[in-house]
């Protein structure tokens, strides 16, 4: 909000905070009745939300502060929210025009980083707030961007490089502290059934459809999957809800069912979906766009019999309870695995495994280090190697027990202990068991 009554503009308010939400909420519908579509990014309109949509947003009001007017703009009378986004993408496919004016400061930097801040693709914009900062100070050069990238109309939207590779050498489950149980148990159902598959075959046993590995985040369910890429000898895909989802109507549908005739003309193939909650939201809820409706239903006529045809699909998410029900029934989803926080010998062996390869100092006390770090995830106790390895280098010294207790005393778990009693009830609830509500309160 601008107070007008003055010329220079200084009394500026930022108003209005009601789509405001934390980073690690689940995306949700948002409403075009109260929203400017001229001012979302493109992945807003499947219902994606991160940091650069937010800074697309920002993009969009900067190119209105110095042009007068808004990107990619054109009348939307008497159009329904369906038809808002249509034609709003499709404005978007046109090359933006920055008309030449004379305006103080109004370089080829400045309508570089205005370019970049208006990518169609996520992953080319700028990656974080700081970063558009010091492209908008000139401490950071933008060229220029090459908006050639646009994504074509429809279903016809321009073909992304195969994720189906053979995995490339690696540790595999030999990288992975802890987790024994998980490993065991995708190597006696999975891998073995797919290396051994006449052997399995005798006893009528074929692969799991899928499995579930949800927990808190941080506890390395995408690590988990990475390294799986390495241990296993046949066809690995990865797949994110921006793989996939879509801002046109039945694209996601086309790219989903794409997905799955990619992994059977190339089985036996494993397929990761990370962040699955955002591809199967609960049908449910009330909360679900019309194009994720039909998203979930051709996610789920998909899943049907895989493990006949040689695919595994592997899912991760945070948020489990908010997924739809039918995929988490036999037939789909037929494991589930809870990915807790590492415990005091996971912890400890992961100490061991990251200071390996490190210049570390003799006569570490790894049993203290993993009581020092209780209901810390795995990407704390990394952040911690790291840290206590970049204090070492800028003395030239050895990683000392001293430097590690320093940085543990300085690095915060992820994890509050309310945290933990959340995902402990999530773990209850996908188990079948009931949840014990609180007794209310009387009196004030």
């Amino acid at each position: 909000m601008l107070d007008l009554k003055t010329d220079d503009l200084k009394d500026v308010k930022l108003i209005d905070f009601g789509y405001s939400r934390y980073l690690d909420q689940p995306n949700c519908k948002q409403s075009l009745d109260d929203l400017n579509v001229f001012y979302l990014a493109p992945e807003r309109f499947a219902g994606v939300s991160c940091v650069q949509s937010d800074l697309y947003s920002v993009g969009v009001c900067l190119y209105l502060l110095i042009y007068g007017k808004l990107p990619w703009f054109i009348d939307l009378g008497r159009c329904t929210n369906e038809e808002k986004i249509e034609k709003v993408s499709r404005r978007r496919e046109r090359p933006l025009d920055f008309p030449d004016i004379d305006m103080f400061e109004l370089d080829e930097q400045l309508i570089n980083t205005i370019k970049k801040a208006l990518l169609p693709n996520v992953q080319d914009r700028f990656q974080s707030a700081d970063e558009f900062i010091l492209a908008l100070d000139g401490t950071l050069r933008v060229e220029n961007p090459d908006f050639s990238r646009q994504m074509r109309v429809g279903g016809d939207e321009k073909k992304k490089e195969t994720s189906t590779h053979k995995p490339s050498e690696g540790e595999g489950f030999a990288a992975i502290a802890g987790m024994q149980e998980l490993k065991d148990l995708v190597k006696a159902e999975v891998i073995d059934a797919i290396n051994q598959r006449e052997e399995y075959e005798r006893y009528g046993v074929t692969i799991p459809n899928g499995m579930l590995l949800y927990g808190p985040p941080g506890c390395g369910k995408t690590f988990f999957a990475k390294q799986l890429a390495a241990e296993v000898g046949f066809n690995f895909m990865v797949k994110k809800p921006s793989d996939l989802q879509s801002r046109w109507v039945n694209a996601t549908q086309e790219n989903i069912a794409a997905m799955f005739k990619e992994a059977g003309e190339n089985a036996p193939t494993i397929i990761f979906l990370d962040e699955m909650n955002e591809l199967t939201p609960n049908r449910d809820s009330g909360n679900v766009h019309q194009m994720h409706l039909s998203a979930v239903n051709e996610l789920l006529a998909n899943m049907d019999r895989l493990g006949e045809k040689g695919i595994f699909v592997i899912g991760a998410t945070n948020y489990p309870h908010l997924m739809d029900p039918a995929i988490l029934r036999s037939g789909r989803l037929d494991k589930k695995f809870y990915v807790a926080p590492p415990d005091y010998e996971a912890r400890k062996a992961m100490f061991e495994m990251l200071l390996k390869k490190r210049p570390y100092d003799f006569g570490l006390d790894y049993d203290k280090l993993a009581k020092l770090t209780e209901n810390y995830v795995f990407s704390d106790l990394t952040l911690i190697i790291n840290d206590a390895s970049r204090k070492a280098l800028m003395t030239k010294s050895k990683i000392t027990m001293a430097i590690l207790e320093d940085t543990i005393a300085n690095t915060k778990s992820s994890l509050s202990a309310r945290d933990i009693e959340k995902y402990n009830k999530i773990k209850t609830q996908m188990e079948g068991g009931e949840i014990e509500k609180p007794r209310p309160r009387v009196g004030f």
